[in-house]
């Protein structure tokens, strides 16, 4: 099952647009993560980073939608922390910001903002990318200094498990 929602992905992202901007094609992170914390190992298992979505090892499956880059002092809401607060992070962090297109639960996953629908995502990283932050928001807008209807529902984190990941390859 999992094969057939990894090349659903893979057509997925030979249909998708480019990315908007330069920035946001330098930062794409791909491949493989380990589940790195309690949540993560419980809830989703590990990840695998595509274009076109997100895989996790528990049956949880988000098509996404790659928007322009967050840097890590900007704020996730109106008033509220930035990304590298969130994350116990430097200010140098980037975040990769992408819309949730659609949901695919699969042997009795459970979404990953309980009983809504998660809305966007943000992966955090370090220049490296040796661990990777996965930040799940709800809600009709997306985070940012201006969001007021945009909620935090979930974070899991993600380890490398052969050294860093770039758009070129593995980094060791």
């Amino acid at each position: 099952m999992r094969s057939y929602a990894a090349a659903a992905l893979l057509a997925l992202a030979a249909c998708a647009p480019a990315p908007q901007s330069e920035a946001s094609q330098t930062m794409a992170l791909a491949g493989q993560y380990r589940a790195a914390s309690d949540s993560a190992r419980h809830t989703t298992g590990n990840l695998s980073i595509e274009r076109g979505g997100l895989l996790f090892d528990k049956g949880i499956v988000l098509y996404t939608r790659t928007l322009d880059p967050a840097r890590g002092l900007d704020r996730i809401a109106r008033d509220g922390d930035s990304y590298a607060a969130i994350v116990v992070g430097p200010a140098e962090l980037n975040v990769e910001l992408r819309r949730v297109t659609e949901q695919t639960l699969q042997a009795g996953a459970k979404s990953l903002c309980g009983d809504d629908t998660p809305a966007y995502v943000a992966l955090v990283s370090e220049e490296r990318a040796t661990t990777v932050t996965l930040l799940v928001f709800a809600g009709d807008q997306p985070p940012g200094p201006t969001a007021t209807r945009s909620r935090l529902c979930a974070s899991f984190a993600y380890a490398a498990p052969d050294g860093a990941r770039t758009r070129e390859g593995v980094v060791l």
